[in-house]
């Protein structure tokens, strides 16, 4: 299938199978663009577009380190996954031991706060925490958040972990206790939920990807049992749920943007608070069979990716539509508006060619 793309966004396609066994052609298409220069500034699209993300993207070590990206050939998403990545900030670049920081989007917001460096102590049968450490930055991520593995005791070979976030810190069962000390607590916990105890039961907090198989998302990925194995593979079983490929926990699930949100970030750049409003977010894509166009709207991103440390954001848009016989039945697909050369070829049902040796966004043979 051939895309022809009037705004210059890195795109691609692939197939996807639904529970009921059919396969369909989805088109994800990613565009990035520049925080405003100056306060009160436009964003403006980046010179240089970030490119599609095939496979996630860690912090470290597959299986025992946060995802940083996720992969963006999901096939559909029931509403818009938010996801921040970058540093906390002391406002002011003055050092601070604990930092609110927070997005917020249209009507939505989330907020929780970054403490400095902490380790457990013992004081006699009790735990207390040391007092945080001064910091100018830190990172976020639930690499830093409340969890992780209980691997203390070098001797236990099936170590536990904090099932809501493995890869966490700060997390110990009752019976390694003797081991706690000098356990470092995580950087990272809710607003006015104070950690007291390694055996405690807190919310992770950040503002990155859920792992794939965490609760909150592994519910939607449907039962595999021996009816599955027997009956249904390789597809999907039946109560899988398109719910599962949304990365963000709840909590960053928002209504699909539709263009003119205001977009504040606290204490997620340098300068403390910046605020910036969403460009035009409707992306118009149209798909062919030879002359028929079997798809033909404005889209909304399902997806929005703020990179602060790099001062951009991305947006992700994706059509699918079911295969009658094979991918090859679909011939075109226009990204944005058509120029008048594609619709003079579609209407004079000629095949439309641009020609490459030219410079113009509009070149055509």
């Amino acid at each position: 299938m051939q895309i022809w793309n009037q705004m210059g966004y890195p795109h691609e396609y692939t197939t996807a199978t639904d529970v009921a066994g059919h396969e369909h052609i989805v088109v994800i298409v990613k565009g990035t663009f520049d925080f405003p220069s100056a306060p009160g500034g436009t964003v403006r699209k980046s010179a240089q577009q970030v490119p599609l993300v095939m496979a996630d993207i860690l912090t470290g070590t597959p299986g025992f380190s946060a995802t940083l990206w996720e992969s963006d050939f999901a096939f559909r998403k029931p509403r818009c996954d938010v996801i921040v990545n970058g540093l906390a900030y002391a406002p002011g670049g003055r050092p601070a031991v604990r930092v609110p920081v927070g997005i917020k989007v249209g009507n939505w917001s989330k907020l929780f706060e970054v403490v400095g460096h902490r380790e457990w102590r013992a004081v006699g049968p009790v735990f207390t925490a040391t007092a945080p450490q001064p910091f100018l930055k830190l990172p976020i991520s639930y690499d830093v958040a409340w969890g992780g593995v209980d691997r203390l005791d070098p001797e236990d070979k099936l170590p536990a972990s904090y099932k809501y976030n493995p890869v966490g810190t700060g997390w110990s069962r009752t019976k390694n206790q003797h081991f706690i000390p000098g356990l470092r607590l995580p950087n990272t916990q809710a607003v006015g939920e104070e950690i007291r105890s390694p055996f405690g039961d807190y919310r992770p907090m950040s503002f990155g990807p859920m792992g794939r198989g965490w609760p909150g998302r592994i519910e939607y990925g449907g039962t595999y049992d021996d009816n599955w194995m027997k009956n249904i593979f390789p597809f999907l079983p039946p109560d899988f749920d398109d719910r599962y490929f949304q990365m963000a926990p709840p909590d960053q699930q928002i209504d699909y943007p539709r263009g003119g949100e205001d977009v504040q970030l606290v204490n997620l750049t340098p300068e403390g608070r910046l605020g910036l409003q969403l460009p035009p977010t409707a992306l118009s894509m149209t798909l062919f069979k030879q002359q028929h166009r079997v798809f033909d709207a404005s889209v909304l991103p399902d997806t929005l990716l703020v990179d602060a440390e790099n001062r951009r954001f991305s947006m992700v848009w994706r059509i699918s539509h079911r295969i009658q016989r094979m991918i090859l039945e679909f011939t075109e697909c226009w990204v944005g508006p058509p120029s008048e050369s594609m619709l003079r070829a579609m209407d004079r049902g000629k095949e439309y060619i641009r020609a490459t040796m030219k410079t113009s966004a509009d070149a055509d043979t």
